[in-house]
């Protein structure tokens, strides 16, 4: 016979997970309360990114964590969280048209069919524990009182009194814990978060976590978990999540800065949580003596003191206790000398997913990630529950594997280094980043090309390293923002991209028929006049020593001027000729009607436009570097006339120069290029240079312009790279520098068994921090593909 009371059992003796949870509800905006009477404060950390600092300066931002942990006494409990999760699914806001738009939703989607992309968050707690009241038989009276309901106004007073005291002791606490921080980016959580983090750290499943949103101030014990628990053996099940609780049984042997670095790799989501509380140093002298004296007496047996004629050299010491005395002693050193001090820390991680096999997987690798700092962690079972605990806020009473460690030790393994994940909006354009990108430890970057509102961009890499791929998969996401697009090319390497973003294509060369160019159409403005004297110039002089007079110069400039004063149809080359000095006159004849090169400039219509996606092609004229610099002058004005143009002065403007640079010899044209890369940001304009090697700048000049104007620089696969002149350069610690080791293209598709294009590692630098290495996948058609790539930003 089925009775209810045997069916309602197993409820009846499960316990409530309320009556686990210590925290109880806000007492303001930014201050929780415990049950115990504890406050505290939560903080997002931005965090420094570790990858390109050498190990002296991240030694440095450890001792400003050693600082801040100085700050706080035995009253205090630090707690810090690392969350690795499962990027939220991207929806891209602002996708363009067209092919761009089928472009930017494919990569969208590959993003989210990836299982593997990890996002990194660092969250700080700090709880204020204030010194336990009613140790005094009046105190005591009042809090026995109140457990048996007789609140008394003076009882409601005396507690207020305690929670207002304990909170302004807390603020002052976190106040110069920020200030110690500062250089971490913390940012103070409202309640509203809180509760988010809460429920995150409870519940351990994003969905469930914002699944309610704050509605009540108290009993949060109660509104935080959603899902029930159940203990098993060897792990727990929160809602669908197993649930591996590892606990750190003996820490690392010898620790330094940022020695958990390798927690980015464990291939599973999870919750570390790192607490220190400060043991009194009166406290851990009387411990540390204690022990010295034990193994002191331990290190002879008392059996060698029976027999009276035992010499002190025949004894049998135990040198083990010996080395015990030693290192005792060190530590004593350490406290009464060195002016260090210890404190009670444990680490925990807590790794959940749906799948047992990955999870036991991820556990071994985190067991590996400490065990090669001769460190170790306990696969917890009988304790599962209580380790699962203490990692909430104000459950300390829960954590019952806690080790003495030094705040230096602490320091070092504190989780203050992360990843840059760049910037999900431009702060510029305030649209969508340019891209997002995939790092070797599975997370996901937000690209920009703007630093600050500066886009120029530095492309450098040898043949066949990725150039041209790199510009088509930059120039077909920033469609998104329906910028005016210029592309400069030498080899139709973005014939098939114009095809498809449904541009002009054209193709400049000494028979080319789609357009005629005649520089006398243009306006005689100060502006016009002042380009048409430097392309006279450039013609008149070539690629040979000779430089024009000064009174050849002015010759010429006047005779712009009154060729102006002729009919429209007579505005051409050939009659400038005729206006100039025999001597001038004839050196343009090449240029002329009659001449090799007369079907460039001497036109007498002009149909020559710069559209909305327009790519000139120059491969034709390869081959003749003196009609390939007047050319590219000429149509670099008309590029920067429409760059300045006031009617589109809220348009982005992108300028692609592909293998142009290596013909640009002139020092005119080198000057003109100067002056757009320092003026063409305040017309909202961004110029992308592309080349193989910074060895193309003619002048040194226009490489100290390129590099101080371009605060992206991308530097690619380059075997003959000059690692010393690089890093001079571009001011590489030897970090960065040493990390610069490209996958060669062909052992990685062996290695990954895919197309020679089918990954692109990346390396940029976003923001202060250190180089980013990224991977690009995916695309549009037949037009993007993909090499080795090494990205260095510096926002300096």
């Amino acid at each position: 016979m089925v009775r209810i009371r045997r069916i309602l059992r197993d409820y009846s003796d499960a316990g409530s997970v309320n009556a686990l949870l210590a925290i109880w509800g806000f007492v303001d905006d930014d201050v929780f309360l415990t049950k115990a009477g504890h406050v505290g404060v939560v903080y997002r950390m931005r965090g420094v990114d570790y990858e390109g600092l050498t190990h002296p300066q991240r030694q440095v931002l450890t001792h400003r964590v050693q600082a801040a942990l100085r700050l706080l006494d035995e009253h205090c409990r630090l707690y810090q969280y690392f969350l690795k999760e499962r990027i939220e699914h991207i929806v891209p806001a602002s996708r363009g048209r067209g092919v761009a738009r089928e472009a930017i939703d494919q990569r969208a989607a590959h993003l989210n069919g990836r299982r593997d992309l990890y996002d990194h968050t660092i969250y700080f707690v700090l709880v204020y524990e204030p010194p336990a009241a009613g140790s005094n038989r009046t105190g005591l009276r009042r809090y026995r009182m109140w457990h048996r309901g007789f609140l008394t106004n003076a009882a409601i007073s005396f507690l207020e009194t305690e929670i207002d005291r304990a909170v302004s002791a807390l603020h002052d606490k976190a106040h110069a814990l920020e200030i110690q921080l500062s250089d971490f980016g913390p940012v103070r959580l409202r309640k509203t978060d809180i509760f988010g983090f809460l429920r995150h750290v409870v519940n351990l499943n994003r969905d469930a976590a914002s699944a309610a949103p704050l509605k009540y101030d108290t009993h949060l014990d109660y509104f935080v978990p959603d899902l029930a628990i159940e203990c098993h053996r060897d792990h727990l099940l929160i809602g669908d999540q197993i649930v591996k609780v590892l606990s750190m049984k003996e820490p690392p042997a010898r620790t330094f800065a940022h020695v958990l670095g390798d927690l980015h790799a464990i291939p599973e989501e999870f919750v570390a949580c790192l607490e220190w509380q400060r043991i009194p140093n009166d406290r851990m002298r009387r411990e540390i003596r204690t022990r010295r004296r034990h193994f002191f007496n331990k290190r002879v047996s008392l059996v060698n003191y029976v027999a009276p004629e035992t010499k002190p050299e025949e004894m049998l010491v135990d040198e083990s206790a010996t080395a015990t005395v030693n290192q005792l002693g060190d530590a004593l050193t350490e406290l009464e000398v060195n002016g260090h001090f210890f404190g009670f820390c444990s680490l925990t991680f807590v790794l959940h997913g749906t799948n047992w096999r990955a999870l036991q997987h991820a556990s071994a690798e985190a067991i590996k990630a400490l065990a090669t700092h001769d460190g170790s962690l306990f696969d917890e079972s009988y304790n599962l529950l209580n380790a699962w605990l203490s990692t909430v806020p104000g459950n300390g009473a829960h954590n019952l594997r806690r080790l003495a460690l030094l705040e230096t030790n602490a320091a070092d393994l504190s989780f203050v280094f992360a990843l840059d994940k760049g910037e999900r909006v431009s702060p510029y354009l305030g649209e969508d980043a340019l891209s997002i990108f995939e790092t070797p430890h599975h997370a996901p970057y937000a690209f920009n090309l703007h630093v600050q509102d500066v886009g120029h961009t530095l492309v450098l890499g040898a043949t066949g390293s990725g150039k041209s791929f790199l510009l088509n998969f930059i120039v077909t996401h920033a469609q998104k923002y329906e910028p005016l697009t210029v592309i400069l090319d030498l080899g139709h390497s973005y014939r098939k991209l114009a095809d498809l973003l449904h541009g002009r294509y054209l193709e400049v060369g000494l028979r080319q028929h789609d357009v005629s160019i005649n520089p006398f159409a243009l306006d005689p403005t100060p502006e016009h006049l002042h380009f048409l004297h430097a392309l006279l110039r450039v013609l008149l002089e070539g690629n040979e020593a000779y430089r024009l007079s000064e009174v050849e110069d002015r010759e010429t400039y006047e005779a712009i001027e009154n060729l102006y004063a002729l009919d429209a149809d007579q505005r051409r080359l050939f009659t400038l000729a005729n206006l100039l000095p025999r001597a001038l006159g004839g050196r343009l004849h090449k240029w002329v009607d009659g001449g090799r090169y007369a079907s460039l400039f001497d036109n007498v219509e002009d149909t020559f436009n710069v559209e909305r996606i327009q790519v000139f092609d120059f491969e034709s004229m390869r081959s003749y570097p003196a009609l390939l610099e007047p050319l590219l002058f000429y149509v670099l004005h008309r590029v920067t006339a429409r760059v300045n143009d006031p009617a589109e002065a809220r348009r982005l403007k992108l300028c692609v120069v592909d293998e142009a640079w290596r013909f640009i010899q002139h020092p005119t044209l080198r000057a003109y290029v100067q002056e757009g890369l320092k003026t063409w940001r305040k017309h909202n304009g961004a110029m992308i240079l592309s080349t193989q090697t910074i060895d193309d700048f003619a002048s040194a000049d226009l490489l100290r312009t390129v590099v101080e104007s371009c605060p992206t620089k991308l530097l690619l696969a380059n075997p003959a790279l000059d690692r010393r002149q690089y890093a001079e350069l571009f001011q590489l610690n030897e970090m960065e520098l040493g990390s610069e080791k490209l996958l060669d293209l062909h052992e990685h598709a062996r290695r990954q068994r895919a197309p020679r294009r089918a990954l692109q590692p990346v390396r940029l630098r976003g923001g202060p921090g250190a180089p980013r290495r990224v991977c690009v996948s995916g695309g549009v058609g037949t037009c993007l593909c993909t090499g080795s790539l090494v990205l260095v930003r510096s926002d300096s």
